[in-house]
């Protein structure tokens, strides 16, 4: 059974414009202790008692009948007690409300998910879609649903659609990058999990992402190999035609044909290297980005990501990117690293919390792009 994350929000500027509908010191001293109930609920939900956080949202309810909010909070808990059943009750009398947002439809899914009424979840998340067609959750969730149907190419259609529709969102980068990671199209896991650790820095998912990337740049290069040294991408997708006829090459390939160019100083005679320590795939991305732009082919083929890449060259500030990107694939390579240029590597960091990948549009990666 997947798990869910939820998060809490009391929404208490609401409750006061609620208060203020009302009639005079009373409604005032009643939307007061309702709020008291309420923040001690959400204490009791931090401290993970849902069942005595229920009894203080009834009181909080029972005080101020017609708020939303308190009923969504409500809900939450009974998810978090395992009453499936009881959160379906309350969220179907508010799931639509324009309070909530795409969260109704996403927690009421995930309830009927629980109870494995897969039918009833796919069709919320549909409604909720048509709804908040910009919401990148409810993408997520049916491409989850697909990815456990084992309908992958679905799943990434979904997630992919999610990524356009929020880019904000991470978990649909996150989802790409491990599920194509489990094929042997790896580019898009690596390129999609690279977008993925711009978004969410700091997190436990950071970690994971960070050393799949740098499996996945491993897992595909055989640097000496005469016959298959550079392994990306299926036969199939290095196959599909280019859009703007066969004299050019399409993303893939070009991908592939410049790493290739980019390995060449690394080949030892009589020798296949099929793997690389950080600090030589820091180097080997480093002629990448170079030979990339060289070649034009970041005009060639937009790529949000390697302009991006292209532009942090350009700044100086590269390798300690690639550096903080890989950084989990090799735990005590990065420790070693940092030590030994600890005030480069705290500069760069302050940099980079005031520069960053900018997502505030649809990113084109190489994938089905805008």
């Amino acid at each position: 059974m997947k798990n869910i994350v939820l998060q809490i929000s009391l929404l208490a500027g609401l409750l006061l414009c609620y208060a203020h509908q009302a009639s005079g010191q009373v409604a005032l001293e009643i939307a007061r202790k309702a709020d008291s109930a309420a923040k001690r609920a959400v204490e009791l939900m931090d401290n993970n008692l849902p069942e005595s956080a229920i009894e203080k949202w009834n009181e909080a309810i029972n005080l101020v009948p017609n708020y939303t909010p308190y009923k969504y909070e409500m809900a939450v808990c009974y998810v978090m007690a395992k009453k499936h059943t009881e959160a379906i009750e309350i969220l179907k009398t508010i799931y639509t409300s324009a309070q909530l947002g795409d969260r109704g439809y996403q927690l009421l899914g995930n309830c009927y998910d629980f109870l494995e009424d897969t039918a009833a979840s796919r069709k919320m998340y549909e409604e909720g879609v048509q709804v908040h067609p910009n919401s990148g959750r409810l993408h997520f969730e049916l491409g989850q649903r697909a990815y456990l149907e084992r309908n992958r190419a679905q799943a990434h259609q979904y997630w992919l659609k999610g990524t356009q529709a929020e880019p904000r969102y991470a978990t649909n980068y996150y989802w790409l990058a491990r599920s194509y990671s489990e094929t042997r199209d790896r580019l898009w896991a690596a390129l999609y999990g690279e977008a993925f650790l711009n978004l969410e820095r700091n997190t436990q998912r950071t970690r994971e992402i960070s050393k799949l990337v740098f499996d996945m740049w491993n897992l595909s290069i055989r640097i000496g190999d005469t016959l298959d040294p550079i392994n990306f991408c299926t036969e199939a997708t290095l196959e599909v035609p280019d859009k703007r006829g066969p004299d050019v090459m399409n993303f893939a390939t070009a991908f592939e044909f410049t790493v290739a160019q980019a390995t060449q100083p690394f080949i030892i005679k009589d020798s296949v290297i099929t793997a690389l320590s950080i600090e030589k795939m820091v180097d080997l991305r480093y002629r990448f980005t170079r030979a990339w732009v060289a070649s034009g082919n970041d005009t060639l083929h937009v790529n949000d990501l390697l302009r991006w890449n292209s532009y942090l060259q350009k700044q100086g500030r590269i390798k300690e990117y690639l550096w903080w990107l890989y950084s989990y694939g090799d735990p005590r390579e990065m420790n070693a690293y940092f030590r030994k240029n600890e005030e480069r590597y705290d500069i760069f960091l302050v940099w980079f919390g005031e520069n960053q990948l900018a997502f505030e549009r649809s990113l084109c990666i190489g994938l089905g792009c805008p």
